[in-house]
């Protein structure tokens, strides 16, 4: 009796792009990764043709590659061949990045658990592989391998930090987990690769649909994918997995397997049951289905992170009219404290003073702000919780004349918030380029207030907007106010 095949998930991607070409390294990268005991589903040795074709010149053909595909199907299975073909074969220079480091980790353990656990190890399977490794050198968020030949990869996190990859030079960058990857993460990482020491410059990207709530998260990858779909061109690939619409029925289990290539493979039918039972239609359809809202991409942010990292600067004003300005969050949990100051000549300049939550109190910031009541022209109070108590006290116990506190009414809030992101944009104003103030700045987005179309900013989940709405403040306190505190003159009196 002849058993019935098991179903598979469709190989052919439900979109995809990459140019013609007659010469590519995917077969042998397959074939390798074969012999290693990791053998690619058919679409990812579809996928390593794409990603290794070459042109006329015998350089790589496609220096951009996207690839989106639901959760769980195996995007590991198509960039360890590559990166295993471009150590042992090619001589690259390899930096793959993961948003968490779990998934750096699990990377990096495959790749290990190739080419051995150290060098010269009697254990290593592959002792062809092991007698390659020059070292092996790890550290907190850093997992490097080099070789004999002069090949090097290293595992990083992204995190934050936009300083992140800085000095170095790499022939190929991979962006795992690319639905995280932000634009100030771009900024850092984009130009390593430009001068590509093979002259083959090769940028991966690699996730799933971005989650529409994350506001900063995969404004990369959704630009990246629109601008592939709308004019693709030679140079870029890529290659996707999704439905266009949300579906009546999520249950549908043809599209389960049109839209998962992996599935009857390691990816389980019994698990996207479970899923789709205990998910929203939606989260089902993003995760497992690839459906791309409408909604994503479209938070808009007031203030362009390419401007305001113009506007730093290493060198503050030495003297000016100074106004304080103390923000509370909304929820009353966290506080930020900002300076502002219009010079005589040249531009504006604000700086965060102190980042802070209510744990404390607020006794250290009324005891600050009293002390240096002579030095500043003006205290502006705004927020919920402690605004009305951090006013009071500084009057009553810190003997602030009640004139030098200002109680920003919803107009002048929405002046402040307003005036400092078409500033920026103008580049009327200067900072101290600290980094909380920097990802307030470039990642909060827009907050209705009031019922005249006026805004303010919106935390999200790696921002606090409590830090830029405190700079304006400040910023809009000094550029507006009559008083200087250099002689308590009415300006212009």
């Amino acid at each position: 009796m002849a058993w019935p095949m098991a179903r598979r998930g469709c190989q052919t991607p439900t979109y995809s792009w990459c140019d013609s070409y007659d010469r590519t390294e995917g077969r042998q990268a397959v074939e390798l990764s074969r012999v290693y005991g990791m053998p690619p589903h058919p679409w990812q040795a579809s996928i390593l043709n794409d990603w290794l074709a070459l042109d006329d010149d015998g350089r790589l053909l496609n220096s951009l590659c996207v690839l989106e595909v639901p959760r769980q199907n195996g995007k590991t299975g198509v960039c360890d061949p590559r990166e295993t073909w471009g150590l042992v074969k090619r001589g690259e220079w390899i930096l793959h990045t993961a948003q968490e480091y779990q998934t750096a980790k699990k990377a990096f353990d495959r790749l290990r658990a190739k080419f051995g656990d150290c060098k010269n190890d009697p254990r290593a399977r592959f002792p062809e592989l092991n007698r390659l490794i020059d070292k092996y050198t790890t550290s907190a968020n850093q997992m490097v391998l080099d070789l004999t030949n002069g090949a090097h990869i290293e595992f990083r996190t992204r995190g934050s930090s936009t300083q992140m990859g800085r000095g170095g030079t790499f022939d190929l960058v991979v962006v795992d987990e690319a639905q995280d990857y932000t634009d100030e993460q771009d900024a850092a990482l984009s130009p390593l690769n430009s001068a590509a020491p093979h002259g083959s410059p090769q940028t991966i990207l690699m996730g799933t649909v971005p989650d529409p709530k994350r506001v900063n998260a995969g404004e990369v990858f959704t630009r990246l994918r629109k601008m592939v779909r709308e004019s693709p061109e030679r140079g870029f690939c890529m290659h996707e997995w999704g439905v266009p619409e949300l579906p009546d029925d999520v249950g549908d289990r043809d599209l389960w397997f049109a839209t998962n290539p992996s599935l009857g493979y390691q990816l389980l039918e019994s698990a996207l049951l479970k899923d789709s039972k205990s998910m929203t239609a939606e989260k089902f359809a993003m995760e497992h289905l690839g459906w791309y809202p409408k909604t994503i991409g479209k938070v808009e942010k007031p203030i362009n992170a390419s401007a305001w990292a113009k506007a730093a600067t290493s060198a503050p004003p030495q003297d000016g009219v100074k106004v304080f300005a103390v923000k509370f969050s909304p929820d009353g949990a966290t506080g930020c404290l900002s300076v502002g100051v219009r010079p005589d000549v040249g531009p504006g300049y604000v700086e965060v003073i102190r980042y802070f939550t209510l744990s404390d109190g607020i006794t250290w910031l009324v005891n600050w702000l009293s002390e240096r009541k002579d030095d500043v022209a003006q205290i502006v109070i705004d927020g919920q919780g402690n605004a009305q108590n951090l006013h009071d006290r500084l009057i009553d116990e810190g003997g602030v004349p009640p004139c030098e506190i200002q109680r920003p009414k919803t107009a002048d809030a929405v002046s402040a918030f307003s005036r400092i992101a078409n500033d920026v944009k103008e580049g009327a104003l200067e900072h101290f380029n600290q980094e909380l103030l920097n990802d307030a700045a470039t990642q909060c987005t827009k907050r209705k207030i009031g019922s005249g179309g006026g805004w303010g900013f919106e935390s999200t989940d790696t921002a606090d907007a409590c830090l830029i709405e405190s700079a304006a403040l400040a910023y809009w306190g000094a550029m507006t106010t009559n008083k200087d505190q250099r002689g308590e003159l009415l300006l212009g009196w």
